[in-house]
């Protein structure tokens, strides 16, 4: 069951569902909180043309591969221009906490979906007992550049009740990079 409005509100007040910064009551939607871009875009750096590489999913080390594959650009004043057909790895400015009871979905915003911009590939999922930024996947699927900014509304989260408690703690073999 997906929640209302009222039951975010509710969950929030009972200190359920956390947000650091606290979100505005501006940005509860009628089944969705929206979050926002943070200010670091993590930017896949071009390997050298001497050194052809494959990134092997399977292999135990891939996580953290990444951040090694990974440069972090500040989001400064002018913004951050994504280029057509570019992906980056971003994390929302406020940092979630859920309990038990309760997982949420990352999804896009219909007005930045229709220039193109997504923010996930395939992981929308916040597991319960999840704390902390939420890594997006950006991408621009549009002809021409995006400026991105920190602070703007970015994606929207929304909660589900989960219909019994989990067995099983979060684990993830996802090295965080703090944003």
């Amino acid at each position: 069951m997906i929640l209302s409005d009222k039951s975010i509100t509710q969950e929030i007040n009972d200190g359920n569902i956390k947000f650091d910064p606290p979100i505005d009551d501006k940005d509860i939607s009628p089944c969705s909180v929206d979050v926002h871009l943070g200010s670091i875009i993590y930017k896949f750096k071009t390997p050298h043309s001497a050194i052809l590489t494959s990134i092997d999913l399977s292999n135990p080390n891939v996580a953290t591969a990444l951040k090694e594959l990974l440069d972090p650009i500040p989001i400064l004043g002018e913004g951050f221009s994504l280029q057509p057909n570019e992906f980056v790895i971003a994390y929302t400015k406020e940092s979630v906490t859920l309990p038990p009871h309760i997982a949420g979905r990352i999804e896009g915003r219909s007005t930045n979906a229709r220039f193109g911009i997504t923010i996930h590939s395939t992981a929308p999922t916040i597991h319960p007992t999840w704390s902390g930024n939420i890594c997006l996947e950006i991408c621009n699927q549009n002809k021409i550049p995006c400026t991105l900014r920190a602070g703007v509304a970015i994606g929207q989260l929304i909660f589900e009740q989960v219909d019994s408690m989990p067995s099983r703690a979060l684990s993830s073999a996802w090295l965080k990079i703090k944003p």
